[in-house]
């Protein structure tokens, strides 16, 4: 997944909404790598919707909250 500009501005003494869903989206394919590691297809799939969700966020997109199952 690529960075968007927002995740490349920097500079501030403390961490922004940006800097974190960025730090998010970093980590998720690392924990989506471990959960198929432990064969945790259910684990997986909620990194795969977590992963696309911030992407959308990063991107301005709006949130589709009703496509992700209860």
């Amino acid at each position: 997944m690529q960075s968007s500009a927002a995740c490349a501005v920097a500079g501030s003494t403390s961490p922004n909404r940006w800097e974190t869903l960025c730090a998010l989206q970093s980590l998720l394919p690392l924990l989506k790598k471990a959960a198929t590691d432990l064969r945790r297809a259910d684990m997986v799939y909620w990194f795969e919707q977590a992963d696309a969700e911030v992407a959308n966020i990063i991107r301005g997109h709006p949130s589709d909250a009703t496509a992700i199952p209860p």
